[in-house]
């Protein structure tokens, strides 16, 4: 597959609850008119991304200044014409501006100087132990159905990222992983979020501190 040119504007596709991480995949279902025109126009064009971006609070017009850009590797059109798409994190960005266009969806110019590790492959320093030890006890909490076997086969650092932003936690939480300065901190931050989801879970000192 061809490296995909990072583009200076992106169709900014805000969703409360929702990220995406570079290297991972995000399947999304578009059925809203403007955002079906929004697919069309990214498949047809190469100087468009889709930007992955949070609401700065739930239903606020006002958006988080980072979010990350997705190009589309699958799509089908349904017969009503909405859209099943998969969407491939490529890296994160943080809003310049965004632009005035006669588009029914908004458009930004962006940068991604800030983040010059996310095109590459990334891998963990440090020990994935504890990440599965505690997604094992966030899940029985939880009350999870989770084929372990198949777990057990994903890489480390892909499965942090899968469940960052699959695990049900807040905007905000997901916010703060999305913003983690690499690999290894996000690690940090989702254990974290692990242990402090369970209130019968004592932190231990070696524990982030997520609030700092």
């Amino acid at each position: 597959m061809s490296a995909v040119k990072l583009t200076d504007t992106v169709a900014l596709f805000p969703l409360h609850g929702t990220i995406l991480l570079p290297g991972s995949v995000l399947p999304l279902h578009i059925f809203e008119s403007r955002y079906r025109q929004m697919v069309e126009h990214v498949m047809e064009n190469d100087d468009l991304l889709i930007g992955i971006i949070q609401p700065a609070a739930q239903d606020s017009n006002k958006l988080c200044k980072i979010g990350c850009a997705g190009s589309i590797e699958q799509s089908q059109q349904l017969p009503k014409g909405n859209y099943l798409i998969q969407l491939h994190g490529e890296s994160r960005f943080q809003i310049v501006e965004e632009l005035q266009t006669d588009t029914p969806y908004r458009i930004a110019i962006v940068e991604y100087s800030s983040f010059p590790n996310d095109t590459e492959n990334s891998s963990l320093s440090k020990d994935s132990n504890l990440l599965y030890q505690n997604f094992r006890k966030y899940s029985e909490r939880n009350k999870l159905k989770i084929e372990w076997e198949k777990i057990e086969d994903i890489p480390a650092h892909y499965l942090v990222n899968l469940l960052s932003m699959n695990l049900d936690f807040s905007g905000i939480e997901k916010q703060t992983l999305l913003e983690s300065p690499d690999l290894d901190t996000r690690l940090d931050d989702l254990i974290c979020l692990m242990e402090m989801s369970n209130p019968n879970e004592v932190i231990s000192e070696s524990s982030p501190n997520f609030l700092n």
